[in-house]
């Protein structure tokens, strides 16, 4: 049997991501035993015995708890950002609070664009299961995981070894935010400070390994589809190559339009579309879209029409356009120029196919409940 140095440090570290919090408590604990307890003997042999068992039974029940945290924190926090309020937006549901998404650091935790890799993950995973009907039944990273494992066993050591040391830390957080609480009710201000304290270094370092792990998952299933690819993605049957919307907003004087400046150049106002990416619908598309090139999220309203546009830089597009109304508006990541503008200015401003979108869309938004 061979020695694998990797697998034994990924064994190691988890044995002590239990042993260590529980040994941690188990010695903080003894403080809040009485004196007369026999539950921690002072003999050598059967105190430290006890003490073991103590340590491990406690660390596999904080193990236990910690588990918790992947859905608690990881999961959640990753639900506040661009990919997943786009889902949210296409899903017809609302966005996040906007108070919570600007108190938490995605970018801090996840960096400046945490949502490429597992974007392009989970279009990979509905290519491979949608013809078992199975594409909502496993997580991208689940099944980027399951992948590795099944093309090479020591496909997923890379991604164990950093699942490793985030159980590690998050053990860590569940055993110092229980001796925060109990520092807490004992009035220990500077004992509960210095566990809070720790606990939230612990809690950011659990959520950064977590986001490693998550990551290199997805760049190594990526990777290998990039090498074992060797033909350009097949067109869509419908023919369609980009979606977008003309969005609006009920403004002082009446509904105004969005326009957003043209890359080759800004002075120029178009709509704001882009290229449909391989398994995306076309609504959420245009709610992409819309949120890189101008900010602004918005919802669809109806579908508006398919037209035909010209490209300077490539092929003609074939644009499924949508009527869509703002929900929030922000920054633009793309940092373009971006106009709202009244119908007849919106028209003055536009090309002519845009011009007679406009008009349909102002007829169509006219005819919406208020």
């Amino acid at each position: 049997m061979n020695f694998e140095p990797q697998k034994f440090f990924i064994g190691l570290v988890e044995f002590f991501s239990i042993i260590l919090p529980g040994m941690f408590v188990a010695y903080l604990g003894r403080e809040l035993v009485p004196d007369d307890s026999t539950l921690f003997p002072e003999t050598n042999e059967v105190g430290w015995g006890v003490f073991l068992f103590v340590s491990y039974f406690l660390g596999h029940f904080i193990f236990l708890i910690g588990a918790m945290l992947d859905e608690w924190v990881d999961d959640r926090t990753r639900k506040l950002t661009d990919l997943a309020q786009t889902k949210r937006l296409f899903k017809g549901e609302r966005l996040s609070p906007k108070l919570l998404r600007r108190l938490v650091p995605t970018r801090l935790l996840f960096g400046r664009n945490p949502d490429a890799a597992v974007a392009k993950a989970e279009q990979l995973k509905t290519a491979g299961l949608q013809k078992l009907s199975a594409e909502n039944t496993i997580n991208a990273f689940q099944w980027c995981k399951a992948r590795l494992a099944l093309e090479s066993p020591e496909g997923p050591a890379q991604v164990q070894r950093f699942e490793a040391d985030s159980k590690f830390f998050r053990s860590f957080v569940v055993a110092l935010a229980i001796f925060g609480l109990i520092y807490a009710f004992r009035e220990d201000r500077t004992r509960a400070v210095i566990a809070a304290v720790l606990c939230v270094l612990a809690l950011y370092r659990y959520v950064e390994q977590r986001f490693k792990a998550t990551q290199q998952a997805y760049w190594l299933v990526i990777t290998k589809e990039g090498l074992n690819s060797k033909l350009a993605p097949a067109a869509r049957p419908d023919g369609l190559t980009h979606a977008g919307g003309i969005v609006f907003r009920k403004g002082k004087f009446g509904r105004e339009y969005l326009l957003v400046g043209a890359t080759d150049n800004p002075s120029k106002l178009v709509l704001p579309k882009g290229h449909i990416e391989a398994g995306e619908q076309t609504e959420f598309t245009a709610i992409r879209e819309v949120r890189e090139e101008t900010g602004t999220w918005a919802r669809v309203v109806k579908p508006l029409d398919i037209v035909k546009m010209t490209s300077p830089t490539g092929p003609d597009m074939q644009v499924r356009v949508f009527l869509m109304e703002v929900v929030e508006e922000g920054a633009a990541p793309e940092k373009r120029p971006k106009s709202w503008l009244d119908l007849e200015s919106a028209k003055e401003a536009a090309m002519q196919e845009t011009k007679t979108l406009l008009d349909k869309a102002d007829k169509m938004a006219c005819d919406l409940r208020p």
